[in-house]
């Protein structure tokens, strides 16, 4: 058993590492992201209503705070908003490094393991994005039903899917593992959704509930499909972008129904095994959920990396760990990649292939591939981890 002065080290650790974050972000420049989320931030700051925000709502109202503090504190403190919106990331990793640290399963080189992670640290420091703080309230709110305090784990899971909506749809593993009083969890659960949610009123999308908001073309076989034929083009193959454009067509419009129909997968699946009274894991369960986002998906956002790795590093380390480094060599080269649309002067570097020069088309070729493999990666986990899950009776 570690000591009390081996504790408190470890816990110095992980605030020093978040003070170097917190250095880092400071200095270092922002995505696309930052300048777009500031916009949102202003117009529900500055909305004549707090439910009836002045641009159309597709976030609910957990989203908006977050989005929104950071533009006060710029406010206030007079430093960039480009650095206060990575602050929400910044602490939501070390609540999850602190979280993960005195789980049973994880521990002190499970919380490092994250703490120093190429996807944890770039997508904090340097992105601008609040996907991190839903993964945290998602995190505890396993953690919490771990521990049988139910209506905290409901809250958490709550809030997690106020940033993004997700997340709430991990609600039935949790509400079949603690059948016995599963009336206060799933209450507690709906009041901070239906509460969370009230921004959405009038502006509700179909699907919008189970989709992330996504890029097409960016990722998986939606890149193959897209991108395929673009990089053809450039070597002088131009029929197939006739062949691919209605299959494109049908997955740029129907896509967030794929999402839906993952849920339904998900959520039969895990209903069949409590019908035959078996129990999963509640971390495996949430991995294959969240992994089988990934894989379903037909476009994708750098920031949903983060997602998956706590609980990964929980159900299998080793695996997490070779899953960061392809995760974290993509993201990287993502960032590079966006760099292009200054230098070549287009939105989409990617549309417009045949102005790159032979070493950019290249990197971009190489970063596509890096892409590629890591949902190859996605699609192999879930599809183990959905047949392996272990099986114990329900207590």
């Amino acid at each position: 058993m570690m000591t009390s002065r081996g504790s408190q080290a470890v816990i110095l650790g992980l605030i020093g590492l978040t003070l170097v974050k917190l250095l880092v972000a400071s200095v270092w420049g922002w995505t696309n992201d930052i300048p777009q989320t500031l916009v949102q931030a202003k117009a529900f700051l500055e909305s004549p209503h707090i439910l009836r925000p002045s641009v159309p709502s597709i976030f609910p109202l957990g989203y908006y705070v977050l989005a929104t503090a950071p533009l006060v504190a710029s406010l206030w403190t007079g430093l960039s908003y480009a650095f206060w919106i990575k602050v929400p990331a910044i602490l939501a990793d070390l609540v999850i490094a602190l979280a993960l640290r005195v789980m049973p399963r994880g521990g002190d080189r499970v919380a490092f393991l994250y703490m120093v992670n190429p996807v944890s640290f770039l997508l904090a420091v340097y992105h601008g994005q609040l996907h991190t703080a839903a993964t945290a309230g998602a995190v505890l709110a396993y953690w919490y039903a771990e521990r049988r305090q139910d209506v905290r784990a409901a809250v958490a899971l709550g809030l997690a899917a106020s940033v993004r909506q997700h997340f709430g749809l991990l609600i039935l593993p949790l509400v079949l593992a603690r059948r016995p009083r599963w009336r206060s969890l799933l209450l507690s659960f709906a009041l901070v959704v239906v509460l969370a949610n009230l921004t959405l009123l009038g502006t509700y999308r179909t699907g919008i509930m189970a989709s992330p908001v996504w890029a097409y073309g960016a990722w998986g076989y939606g890149m193959l499909l897209l991108q395929g034929p673009r990089l053809l083009s450039v070597l002088g193959v131009s029929w197939m972008a006739s062949v691919t454009a209605g299959v494109n067509h049908a997955l740029q419009l129907h896509g967030p129904k794929l999402y839906w129909i993952w849920t339904a997968l998900f959520w039969g699946w895990t209903w069949h095994r409590h019908q035959r009274r078996q129990a999963s894991d509640l971390w495996r369960s949430a991995l294959v959920f969240l992994l089988g986002l990934y894989a379903i998906s037909p476009g994708f956002g750098v920031q949903w990396l983060i997602w998956a790795l706590p609980f990964w590093l929980l159900v299998n380390r080793r695996e997490a760990v070779r899953y960061s480094i392809l995760a974290g060599l993509f993201l990287a080269g993502s960032y590079w990649q966006w760099s292009l649309n200054a230098k070549y002067g287009v939105e989409s570097i990617t549309a417009n292939l045949s102005l790159l020069q032979r070493v950019d088309l290249i990197g971009v070729f190489l970063v596509g591939v890096c892409g590629l493999l890591t949902w190859l990666f996605y699609v192999r986990a879930t599809w183990r981890l959905a047949r392996a899950l272990p099986s114990t009776p329900f207590g």
